[in-house]
């Protein structure tokens, strides 16, 4: 399943004799020019290249907007080094934008302005491979959309919620066994805890004896971090399609109504809780500071918290099994720990996750800000389960 540019290396990239408009554009981190018209006249569209420019402020994949035959469009050249089954990515992006295509379309709207629409090579693939490795997708572009900032009020943090519960609504009939694992043992908190033990045995770069505090913090709440995975294994929970990075930044919303419109992202699309994906949004989204911020004096805004239960409960109120219901303020909790965990192991294990960063502590003052966002979840919980209850009473 291969659409390969039968070129060679150099005809893939510009050479510098390009026209007037791509001659002076170049990506950022010094890398050869690619050549967008080699590339685009693989896919399913037509018309010339007008504008191309960088798009995001994404690390992982290179993301460009491409005006081409007066369509924008999004190029993204994906990382297949974090992404290491790119084929299995695509499958999974395809079948779920497709099914919400259908559902968008039964509810009576528009799925090209409501979703992602992926666009297939002249091969009729999903995905194109070229001769040096590298691979390309492309999607439309929804023009009336930006991505949402850090929330700030509770209508904000209402509809990065909602649409998180809209994705699962409308996906709730969707048999998740379709999908791929490609990103094996996610959420995973054995594994997770495995491989902070294994970090703190290796102690590679003689950190451990510093970290004493976080350590031990960890292994107090260790027996309360797999409650969702045994409600899964009992069939208690069911297995849902989950989007699995959740954060506000992964909301598109409407550059004038600032209403949600999809999320966006949807690389890591695979079965799972979705329960854990309202957890993770909650982490992200309602504390007051994010992990990077502020240091040790994170908390969870509870305004913010209700308009996230607000948001996702309108969508999510009435589908939800009861033992997801009595789940939910466990999940950012979880969610929280399990941040805390992976900066804490990263930090140990030298930073191997992380590329970009001032201070070479900065996985661990991360950890840290997780942990006291940790703590002050446990302090609010009831206050949590009361606000939870009380929104699930009116569905």
């Amino acid at each position: 399943m291969r659409d390969v540019i039968e070129d060679d290396k150099s005809d893939l990239y510009m050479s510098g004799r390009r026209s007037t408009l791509l001659k002076n554009w170049s990506d950022h981190g010094g890398r050869k020019m690619l050549k967008f018209e080699e590339i685009i006249s693989k896919f399913q569209i037509e018309g010339e290249i007008t504008d191309v420019k960088p798009l995001g402020h994404g690390t992982v994949n290179h993301t460009y907007e491409i005006v081409c035959g007066g369509e924008h469009y999004v190029l993204q050249e994906m990382n297949h080094i974090v992404f290491k089954y790119p084929t299995e990515v695509m499958n999974n992006l395809f079948l779920v934008t497709e099914y919400l295509h259908e559902v968008i379309e039964q509810e009576g709207r528009d799925p090209q302005l409501e979703g992602l629409t992926f666009i297939r090579t002249k091969a009729g693939n999903q995905l194109l491979q070229t001769e040096n490795g590298s691979y390309f997708r492309l999607y439309r572009m929804i023009c009336c959309g930006e991505e949402m900032e850090k929330p700030t009020t509770p209508e904000q943090a209402y509809e990065a919620a909602n649409a998180v519960g809209v994705f699962h609504r409308r996906l709730r009939d969707f048999d998740s066994s379709q999908l791929g694992v490609t990103v094996p043992k996610l959420h995973d908190m054995k594994n997770a805890m495995r491989q902070l033990l294994d970090a703190v045995r290796a102690d590679i770069c003689f950190r451990t004896s510093d970290c004493q505090e976080q350590i031990q913090f960890v292994l107090d709440r260790s027996k309360k971090l797999n409650e969702i995975q045994e409600a899964i294994e009992s069939k208690q929970i069911p297995k849902r399609v989950t989007h699995n990075d959740t954060r506000y930044s992964n909301v598109l919303i409407d550059s004038d109504s600032k209403k949600a419109i999809c999320l966006i992202d949807l690389d890591t699309v695979m079965p799972g809780a979705s329960i854990l994906d309202f957890g993770d949004a909650v982490r992200a989204g309602a504390a007051t500071f994010t992990e990077d911020e502020k240091f040790g004096n994170i908390e969870l805004d509870m305004e913010l918290f209700r308009g996230y239960v607000q948001g996702y409960c309108h969508e999510m109120g009435r589908i939800l099994t009861a033992k997801e219901k009595e789940l939910m303020v466990y999940a950012v909790w979880l969610m929280t720990m399990e941040s805390g965990i992976h900066f804490l192991t990263d930090y140990l294990s030298g930073d191997r996750n992380m590329t970009n960063f001032s201070d070479e502590r900065q996985n661990l003052y991360r950890a840290v800000n997780q942990f006291f966002l940790v703590l002050d979840i446990e302090e609010k919980k009831e206050q949590m389960d009361e606000i939870v209850a009380a929104v699930l009473m009116k569905k």
